[in-house]
């Protein structure tokens, strides 16, 4: 009795607090005074879609379409097969897939079971996937199938009891499946044992199942485990709630409300296991009716062939992809139906920002880039910025709605003024849950700042008169030189001013003179010269930058190193 006292005083407060905090963020004049978030699971909010709009498409996949009263029916033949498999409530249920059907499947009856998604990326190494499995004490496993022979090899370290292993092929139409089969199917060689069963033969499980599988789950309830290296490096289970990614979506309403319209397309390549894909280029759009075309294995030579043909709304993704975008050759209206540009999970330069949205204005569409800022351990995404301040440099954007940001001075560990640099942390529905048996990581992750707990971002930036918050770099990247802080995302803007220059990235590299000196990696446009680049950076940099930030060395590479996710792998820079 206690205990729920406690907890409803609690919520009182918070609500209170948020409505106070929320007057710092003028960004909507509508914005109701009290959010109705939805109560239940993930899994819910998509049945309620499902209601309001049953026979629009779901799911396109290599073009066959799902509508979204197939896909609920799917989604409850997928949970009964689980229950039939021996599933519980607050089972860790392992998913090892790219963006087919069968893995949005497998999520959302995960959810409706009342269990947690385990979400691992299917490339992972075998050490990787056995920690990741064993973390969250997982006993079933969706994997696909190029995934299998890593999961099989580890399974007699874990407690797997039942893997299911499926093909991506599995939803495609029968000529596709036969290419596919050709080409990759063939060398996948599935070792059927007691602990391994394919998706249909699981599937069918389903029929001997009696009963509602269905669960009631509560909004704080934990739905997903993301992996984060955090601020340590060291892959940690951040435990995200229903309420994290449900309150996510209905606020984004408020904030961009043309991003959520049941009409929309989206191109949805950003992984489901990765926070930002899986919150923003799946729950999202499935919770207002939206269309999501899945693609498994990104091609960016066929990004043309994914917006015409699919007549894609909305473009989600990192910046290297929209760089991309930009070599493509479209006709004048080509782009006539993008109407809502997000980029995400790394920095887009002013520089390249600018290249982008003249693309976007010369080939028909009307968007312009907008950024996204968030992290895995507050859901993905819990900044955007809006049309109107999209274009401004540096610029990330507005909180979403009852989630609160403050800079923090770095030194003092107080809040830092209007304009001054600090690092960015934030409170509020977004906030995960906890990191998974790591309770020392948990209380490293957060802060006490003017008697609120906040989590840390370890991203540095400002904030300005309006409430609009601004990135400078990341805390780790922050480059010291004689005592001056110097930002690698304003050197690397001024370094794309070269017309030599197609990409580049900079890193600090320890100096005994300076304690870190500025190196800058630089990719050359085809056909263009070292010397030729070399020349012209030096009076671009004596131009635009301050002569502590002038990079001591500038060396040229065919191309930069990328992480997993097409981010810059600044490690292996630093160690190149």
């Amino acid at each position: 009795m206690l205990e729920y006292v406690y907890s409803k005083i609690k919520t009182i407060l918070r609500k209170l607090d948020m409505k106070l905090e929320r007057a710092k963020y003028g960004y909507i004049d509508k914005l109701p005074k009290e959010i109705e978030y939805f109560e239940g699971g993930m899994y819910d909010a998509v049945y309620e879609a499902s209601c309001k709009w049953p026979n629009n498409v779901a799911l396109d996949y290599f073009d066959i379409q799902i509508t979204y009263k197939e896909l609920i029916k799917k989604i409850n033949k997928v949970a009964a097969a689980l229950k039939e498999s021996g599933a519980s409530k607050g089972d860790r249920i392992t998913v090892c897939m790219p963006n087919t059907p069968e893995a949005i499947y497998m999520f959302y009856a995960i959810n409706e079971i009342g269990a947690v998604a385990n979400m691992i990326h299917p490339l992972s190494s075998e050490k990787e996937i056995e920690e990741y499995v064993n973390q969250a004490d997982s006993k079933i496993m969706l994997c696909i199938d190029i995934s299998y022979p890593k999961v099989e090899a580890i399974i007699k370290n874990t407690k797997l009891e039942q893997v299911i292993v499926v093909s991506p092929s599995r939803s495609m139409d029968f000529i596709m499946r036969v290419l596919y089969k050709l080409t990759k199917g063939r060398k996948n060689h599935i070792n059927k044992s007691q602990h391994v069963i394919m998706w249909d033969r699981f599937l069918n499980k389903a029929n001997k199942y009696i009963g509602n599988p269905h669960a009631r789950v509560n909004s704080k309830d934990p739905a997903v485990i993301l992996y984060s290296g955090g601020t340590t490096g060291k892959p940690k289970g951040a435990i995200l709630t229903n309420l994290n990614f449900n309150a996510q979506t209905l606020g984004a309403k408020y904030l961009v409300p043309e991003l959520l319209k049941a009409e929309n397309a989206y191109l949805t390549f950003l992984p489901n296991f990765h926070a930002f894909g899986l919150g923003c280029c799946i729950h999202m759009p499935l919770y207002f009716g939206s269309r999501i075309v899945l693609i498994p294995q990104f091609n960016a030579k066929k990004l043309k062939t994914y917006i015409t043909k699919y007549k894609i709304n909305i473009l989600v993704g990192v910046p290297t992809v929209f760089e991309y975008l930009t070599k493509i050759k479209f006709k004048r209206d080509g782009l006539k139906n993008v109407r809502f540009v997000v980029s995400g999970g790394d920095m887009i330069s002013m520089t390249s920002k600018e290249k982008i949205n003249d693309f976007l204005k010369a080939h028909g569409s009307r968007a312009v880039i907008e950024n996204g800022y968030g992290l895995t351990e507050a859901s993905g995404g819990f900044i955007f910025s809006t049309k109107n301040i999209a274009e401004e440099p540096d610029v990330i954007g507005y909180p979403l709605p009852d989630n609160e940001v403050v800079i923090m001075n770095i030194k003092t560990k107080k809040e830092a003024k209007l304009g001054d640099d600090g690092e960015i942390l934030v409170r509020g529905l977004a906030v995960m849950k906890e990191y998974l048996g790591k309770p020392k990581e948990t209380e490293e992750a957060f802060i006490m700042v003017g008697g609120k707990k906040y989590l840390r971002t370890g991203d540095i930036g400002y904030a300005d008169e309006r409430g609009v918050i601004h990135f400078r770099s990341r805390l780790k990247r922050m480059i010291i030189s004689n005592g001056y802080n110097i930002y690698p995302a304003n050197i690397e803007d001024v370094t794309l001013k070269c017309k030599e220059v197609s990409s580049c990235a900079v890193v600090g590299r320890e100096d005994k003179l300076r304690g870190e000196k500025v190196v800058v990696f630089v990719v050359l446009k085809e056909g263009a010269s070292e010397r030729a680049a070399k020349k012209e950076l030096g009076g671009i940099y004596k131009k635009y930058l301050a002569k502590y930030e002038i990079p001591r060395e500038i060396r040229f590479i065919p191309e930069l190193p990328k992480t997993k996710l097409a981010k810059v792998d600044f490690k292996a820079l630093e160690n190149y």
